[in-house]
């Protein structure tokens, strides 16, 4: 486990001035928050993607881009860059520490409402939905902390049960125009011209261009026939009465000698996701493609998370691939695992959602990502009076669709099954905003990074008709276009 946490009293300058080209900008416009505190606010014409602006922000402590790579329905949209941020919380199995708060009581997601500044929304939907806030991780390990499970699973957490950052700055940038924002607020203790000042300054940055990747072999350490005497297992406890589904993963290792912020811009070059995300996290990066949004809720509590369940490889051709998503759209099995983790959602809305909000809008639709086809429903609801967004993130945590059904069971069964701790992986990235609005997207397709070292995990959904080969080559599929971004290839155990 990770050890105690030391309380931080020091801090260096924001952002030492630096001589680069200045960015092109418009429209500089203050504004003012009903309470009174004001932000600054600078349009920016035709910004790059911010993966391409990342490397003037890797000196700065707490880097962390999420960008929308690939619009499905809208949801890519938005990406956003922020560093330094003006307090760091960490939650382990010593308790929950701030840098400038000291210990706090409860756990992380009672922390992560605490020290979260709040201010009323703008209405204003020009600007960026995320103007400032918390951006991190919460490790699928936390559920060990919300559950009693087992523990049975080898080996220390390989991260923080919950680490996040609260930025009083951020850099957005919009899909749709090509534009982008500077947003500076007085959260922090820093003045916002000077923040905003400061940010311009290092957008004349560009990416060098990036190195070919030098080949490598990933090592898994399930290979087709332990993978198969999983299933196996999962089969017995579902005709037992136990479980109706249980996720199961392998990890893929790898060497990774370069740093995580360089396999983050190939990751969202080569296999670009409406989630993608990097994280410094001091000692672990985080370099994520996650298709799967885990929960979005609006400033007025307006909910809804789109589980995936169901994934078939894309076709060579065009009629091969229309015919691989009408195989998908139409599978019984891929139909009934999507539909009882739906079931489940529907549950855990219905700890915090006012009673009859709770609709499921979308059941079954087919999504396309460039290695894969996969299944998608959306489940929609409405927070009851005083419910914060971090109560939802807890009341649905771990992910039903990333454990199974019933959660705590399936939960269960992974810990005896899976040789290692998960980590970041089925975890989370979010960001929480001052006007209270959460994007949370499930770490699926997400590489952890620690001392020189990469971990992939890749799982499958297993039913009562799942066949072990084929659920075995559903997780190749997952992991191939990542290892394929980052020049990896797997080298498979019998």
């Amino acid at each position: 486990m990770s050890g105690p946490i030391p309380r931080l009293v020091s801090r260096r300058p924001f952002m030492p001035p630096v001589s680069l080209h200045a960015a092109r900008a418009s429209d500089i416009v203050p504004r003012i928050h009903a309470n009174g505190q004001s932000r600054r606010m600078q349009r920016i014409d035709g910004l790059p993607p911010l993966r391409l602006l990342a490397d003037g922000f890797r000196d700065l402590p707490g880097l962390a881009v999420l960008e929308g790579g690939s619009d499905l329905g809208g949801e890519g949209r938005w990406s956003y860059l922020a560093a330094e941020p003006f307090d760091t919380v960490r939650w382990t199995s010593h308790g929950v520490v701030s840098e400038i708060r000291g210990p706090l009581p409860g756990n992380g997601f009672s922390a992560l409402d605490k020290v979260v500044p709040r201010v009323a929304p703008t209405g204003d939907r020009t600007l960026p939905p995320f103007t400032g806030g918390a951006i991190g991780y919460i490790a699928y390990d936390a559920a060990y902390e919300l559950e009693v499970l087992p523990g049975r699973c080898p080996g220390p957490v390989p991260s923080d049960l919950m680490r996040f950052g609260v930025y009083d700055w951020v850099l957005a940038r919009d899909a749709h125009s090509g534009d982008g924002w500077i947003v500076a607020t007085p959260h922090g203790g820093r003045d916002p011209d000077d923040i905003s000042a400061q940010v311009q300054s290092r957008l004349g940055v560009r990416e060098s261009p990036a190195r070919p990747p030098a080949p490598r072999t990933a090592r898994t350490n399930a290979g087709r026939r332990q993978f198969g005497c999983w299933v196996t297992a999962v089969k017995d406890y579902i005709a037992a009465g136990d479980c109706y589904q249980v996720n199961v993963a392998r990890r893929i290792e790898f060497d990774a000698p370069e740093p995580g912020l360089e396999m983050f811009q190939r990751l969202a070059a080569e296999h670009p996701s409406p989630f993608g995300a990097y994280l410094d996290a001091d000692g672990i990066e985080l370099a994520s493609s996650s298709p799967e949004l885990f929960l979005r809720v609006d400033p007025n509590g307006h909910a809804r998370t789109r589980p995936i369940k169901g994934t078939t490889p894309r076709g060579a051709t065009r009629a091969l691939d229309a015919a691989a998503e009408v195989r998908l759209r139409t599978s019984p099995k891929d139909r009934a695992e999507n539909v009882m983790i739906v079931d489940v959602l529907r549950n855990d809305f219905g700890r915090v959602c006012r009673p009859g909000s709770i609709s499921v809008p979308e059941l079954w639709q087919t999504e396309a990502l460039p290695t894969v086809w996969q299944l998608v429903s959306e489940v929609r609801g409405e927070l009851g009076q005083g419910i914060a967004a971090a109560k939802l993130l807890e009341a649905c945590w771990p992910g039903g669709s990333i454990t199974g059904a019933p959660k705590i069971r399936a939960s269960e069964i992974i810990d005896e099954l899976e040789p290692v701790r998960r980590g970041a992986y089925c975890g989370s990235v979010f960001a929480l905003g001052f006007d209270g609005g959460l994007t949370a997207s499930l770490a699926i397709r997400t590489v952890q990074r620690r001392n020189g070292v990469g971990h992939l995990h890749v799982g499958a959904g297993i039913v009562a008709e799942s066949d072990a080969d084929l659920e075995y080559a559903e997780t190749q599929h997952k992991a191939r276009g990542v290892l394929r971004a980052l020049g990896a290839s797997e080298d498979l155990p019998a």
